[in-house]
Parts: C-alpha cells; structure tokens; sequence
C-alpha cells in the first residue's frame, strides 16, 4: 500500500481575504443574496404611496470573525406592514387613543371622517422573511414574530 505525506501551510493574509474582504468570494455571495433579497422585497411589498418600497436597502459587511448581510428599508412604516398592528402584531391588542376618547381618521378613497374607539389594525404579510427565504438558496430559520 502505497502512502503520502501531505503538508498544509496555513496562509492567515490570503484566508482573511477569500472570507472577509469586500472583493472576496464570501463576502460577494452573501452581497448577492441581500441584493436579490431587496429586489423581491421591492416587487412584493404593499405599496400605498410608495415610500417603504423607495427605502429598500441591501449590504454586505465582512467583520472581524463573521459576515453580515442585511436588507430592509428606512421606512418606519415598513416594520409594521411586515409584522401587522394591533391586535394582528406583536402586541396582540387592539389600537386605542392614548391622549382622546375616539381615534379619528378618513379611510382612504373616502372623504367620510370616522370616529372609533378602538381599530383592530392589519395583517402583516411577512414581506421581508419571503423575500429573504427566496433569495436565499440555505434553509432560513425564522426567529421573530409570526
């Protein structure tokens, strides 16, 4: 039987850039995936006035010991169309004035003002972790609200 003697050098400098440089393999992937995600977020999201679609981001960071990607958008909005709101969100109650008796609001393509006590609020359609699963070509976990 015949055998081999194999020797491995360990390269810290070349590691360090294949795993977390900006040009690196790892670090492109990973970019790729936020970007895709941020795309089918931008084609999937609710869209009224079109601000939450407009603030759709996506990056890729290569750290210290990991790679981070992260994709969403900057509008306050866009959390609760992914969530939900009152009684449909995290907080599982519904909507209630905090400082009057009665909410007040006109419902869109109304011009008749109503006045409630309370709202149940809306459904959050889990745009973002759709996109992210799509995107994304490795099982994704979901570890927030449902």
């Amino acid at each position: 039987m015949a055998t081999y003697r194999v020797r491995v050098r360990n390269n810290p400098a070349a590691l360090n850039r294949f795993l977390r440089s900006p040009d690196g393999p790892v670090v492109q992937h990973v970019e790729k995936i936020m970007r895709e995600t941020a795309n089918i977020g931008k084609r999937t999201i609710r869209v009224d006035t079109g601000v939450a679609r407009g603030t759709i981001y996506s990056n890729a960071l290569g750290l210290a010991n990991h790679v981070v990607g992260r994709a969403g958008s900057l509008a306050k909005h866009a959390y609760w169309l992914d969530v939900g709101t009152g009684i449909y969100g995290p907080a599982g109650k519904p909507i209630v004035p905090k400082r009057a008796k009665v909410l007040v609001f006109t419902p869109k393509g109304s011009n008749v003002t109503v006045f409630a006590a309370s709202v149940k609020g809306i459904k959050g359609d889990r745009w973002l972790r759709r996109a992210f699963a799509a995107a994304c070509p490795y099982p994704v976990v979901d570890l927030g609200p449902k």
